[in-house]
């Protein structure tokens, strides 16, 4: 079965550089080909475009060969800005395009870093808009800032009249936070606030963002600062004049560079995530604090349309089961519930939840047994104010002696008693989505255990679940 979340045959999608015109999203991304590489193959910048992020239309490579960069349209011409990697060096470089098909390279505009503000080891990733306060361009750039320290990632600042002779200005955001660059930078506006958003590979692995009132700063970071969890990297951003979406990879797993797969385990749930894997988009929305969230577009939502028979039979502990509501008290065990039927390998799950105040854990088991143990656990934990993504080896004693943490992915989330939270999970092979009420989301990846069943469960509380539901796609 074709997979649902993009990745192109015998590939995968690295960092996304989006644009939007005339009713489409047109998506450069950069192509990995892994092993499937072979000498005479296209690489480097590859085209795709859509209209609802379902449906894609390939263009194939557009003969830029370089890393990620930006796009954006003065009077009928196309800038693409880019960067390489010559000799261990990062240069920035300009091309232009009157058709978004054919770009012509500008060598005489290729420039490094300015050794006096910056190191010249990171000079990557650039974004060009236009500060209409200052009536000129401005350049940011995954940069290291010169420092005392090894905390010398930041976001680097140029500026120019002409987007070919660029000014070398101090840093927009330097705050001393990462020891690696900050990466796939991107900048936007929505009412008075502006949102400056980056990726970071050191300290936390995530894409981050800050707010200001200005874009002199200073840049604030809220409570929550990153959009997804470690399986989601290098988001960027693009408006069609409505809505903004932000565009990321999920990365695989394909091999096992600590060795802390054990060795009795013959998947790949615990190896080392990748650079790269499948496109995953989510619709940011704004609160009215000024704060961001995500949830899942619209369009993919609505592609599951179709609604499977759900039933379910008590494993242990109480269950009730009537008017599609199902409860559950189990205020000191543990207790769960199953579906006779497999789940399907692409599929949408959803419910909504709700908990009583000393309960530990209310959720998911996906791709369970009538066992409860191997299986991905999906966990609100309202003690914790999370929730986790757990794989089957952390209900056995191997991974209680390989790993040193107690879940592999967890995203906040403020959990309040008799509230009700709505849960969606997107399943699309190893793939997994996770979004909680439109604010939170949680991606996760599922090797190992191939099918099973869905399953609710309790852990030492009261719960209840309606409207849960189990949809594919027409």
């Amino acid at each position: 079965m074709k997979e649902f979340f993009y990745r192109p045959d015998n590939a995968w999608v690295g960092d996304v550089i989006p644009y939007y015109e005339d009713g489409e999203f047109k998506l450069f991304y950069l192509h990995g080909w892994r092993d499937n590489y072979r000498e005479g193959l296209d690489h480097g910048w590859y085209l795709i475009g859509t209209k609802d992020f379902v449906n894609y239309r390939e263009e194939g490579a557009c003969k830029i060969e370089g890393g990620t960069g930006h796009v954006l349209k003065v009077d009928d011409i196309y800038h693409m800005f880019y960067c390489i990697f010559p000799e261990g060096k990062q240069w920035v470089c300009h091309a232009i395009s009157r058709d978004f098909k054919t770009w012509e390279a500008i060598p005489e505009d290729t420039f490094t870093a300015d050794d006096r503000i910056y190191e010249l080891s990171d000079w990557r990733d650039p974004f060009v808009f236009w500060n209409e306060e200052e009536g000129q361009y401005w350049m940011l750039l995954a940069a290291m800032a010169k420092g005392p320290t090894n905390r010398k990632g930041c976001t680097a600042l140029l500026s120019s009249k002409d987007l070919q002779a660029w000014e070398y200005r101090e840093p927009l955001y330097s705050p001393n936070l990462h020891v690696g660059a900050h990466e796939c930078p991107d900048l936007f506006r929505i009412g008075d606030w502006w949102y400056l958003i980056y990726s970071s590979y050191t300290g936390r692995f995530a894409t981050f963002y800050r707010m200001s009132r200005s874009l002199e700063g200073p840049w604030i970071t809220p409570k929550e600062d990153a959009f997804d969890g470690r399986a989601y990297y290098a988001a960027k951003s693009v408006s069609d004049g409505e809505k903004r979406y932000l565009f990321g990879w999920n990365p695989t797993k394909n091999d096992d560079l600590f060795g802390w797969n054990p060795p009795k385990s013959l998947g790949k749930d615990y190896d080392t995530w990748d650079w790269g894997g499948n496109l995953i988009v989510h619709e940011i929305v704004q609160r009215a604090d000024g704060t961001l969230g995500v949830k899942v577009p619209e369009t993919v939502d609505a592609a599951f349309a179709k609604t499977l028979p759900v039933q379910f039979n008590g494993i242990i502990g109480e269950w009730e089961f009537a008017d599609g509501s199902i409860s559950c008290e189990s205020p000191y065990r543990f207790a769960g519930c199953t579906t006779p039927e497999d789940l399907p390998d692409q599929c949408k799950i959803s419910a909504i939840v709700s908990f009583s105040e000393q309960t530990q854990g209310v959720g998911f088991m996906l791709r369970t047994k009538d066992t409860l143990d191997a299986a991905y656990y999906v966990t609100l934990e309202p003690q914790r104010n999370r929730i986790t993504f757990r794989g089957a080896i952390m209900q056995s004693e191997e991974g209680g002696k390989t790993f040193p943490y107690e879940v592999e992915l967890e995203r906040p989330v403020q959990l309040v008693p008799n509230r009700s939270y709505e849960i969606k999970v997107y399943i699309d092979g190893s793939i997994c989505e996770i979004y909680v009420d439109d604010e939170i989301a949680m991606s996760a990846r599922m090797y190992d255990i191939l099918q099973g069943k869905l399953g609710l469960f309790v852990s030492q509380g009261s719960a209840q679940l309606s409207n849960v539901k189990i949809a594919i796609r027409e």
